[in-house]
């Protein structure tokens, strides 16, 4: 089953965080915090596949759900990703409605799409007997998920949310105040109300809204505009501040 979808679809706000560091030993502390996923990042982060696996399973063994943001958006690459064992999956830099049907096929196997397929993975347990119901299960737990990103995306995000098969919409943020002409300063008024109307045009076409927040102000303003899918940091900046923060308080007294 998949818990972040389950969640979600009851309705639930989940929050995470960002993973660029390649640290299974990491991802697992991060499990035990109580955060609802984490996305392995593969566009920014150093991650070899070997590495990403077991980032996976450290994941898995806490309960917090491991979601993959995928390098770039081919198909053989998607499907190496999708073969550690996921089922939710981010794909960035998505900004027509081309790039998102095609790759919501790549992420589901026939007749919903074309993803390749070998039994002998995770996935299918390491077992070519039972293909039919398998692939059938993770066709229905997949969480696909998209990075509306740029202007282009942002132009074009109602029709990328009406694409069947997508689940997942999340905002570059710093893209949303750079359409607005205010790089950076996402504590905007005009960037509140952007969100909003993003939110609005996800919502209506019945599909999860996510984006980053990296102050707690920003997190509860995503809370309030009713995001489903909330990402607080990332890891490597989480550590910093921890100690930068301690180190700034007992240095003063």
């Amino acid at each position: 089953m998949n818990n972040l979808k389950t969640k979600l679809l009851s309705g639930e706000i989940v929050y995470g965080t960002w993973c660029s560091m390649s640290s299974p030993s990491l991802v697992n502390a991060l499990g035990f915090s109580g955060l609802d996923y984490c996305v392995l990042d593969l566009e920014h982060g150093m991650s070899n596949f070997e590495t990403l696996e077991n980032m996976v399973r450290s994941a898995e063994v806490t309960n917090m759900t491991p979601i993959i943001r995928t390098s770039n958006s081919d198909k053989q690459h998607i499907l190496k990703c999708l073969e550690t064992g996921i089922n939710n999956i981010l794909i960035p830099n998505i900004s027509t409605l081309e790039q998102a049907e095609e790759v919501v096929k790549y992420c589901r196997y026939q007749p919903e799409g074309s993803r390749g397929i070998s039994p002998y993975t995770r996935c299918h347990g390491f077992d070519d007997t039972n293909l039919k119901n398998s692939t059938k299960e993770l066709n229905e737990e997949m969480l696909v998920g998209v990075l509306v990103e740029g202007i282009e995306g942002l132009k074009n995000l109602d029709l990328i949310s009406k694409v069947q098969g997508l689940d997942l919409i999340y905002l570059g943020l710093f893209d949303v105040c750079q359409s607005l002409g205010l790089p950076g300063q996402i504590d905007h008024p005009k960037v509140r109300d952007k969100l909003d109307d993003y939110n609005i045009i996800i919502k209506n076409n019945k599909k999860f809204s996510g984006c980053m927040s990296n102050t707690y102000e920003n997190a509860n303003l995503l809370k309030d505009l009713n995001y489903n899918f909330i990402a607080f940091l990332n890891d490597g900046v989480a550590v910093k501040n921890y100690f930068t923060n301690f180190l700034d308080y007992i240095k003063s007294k």
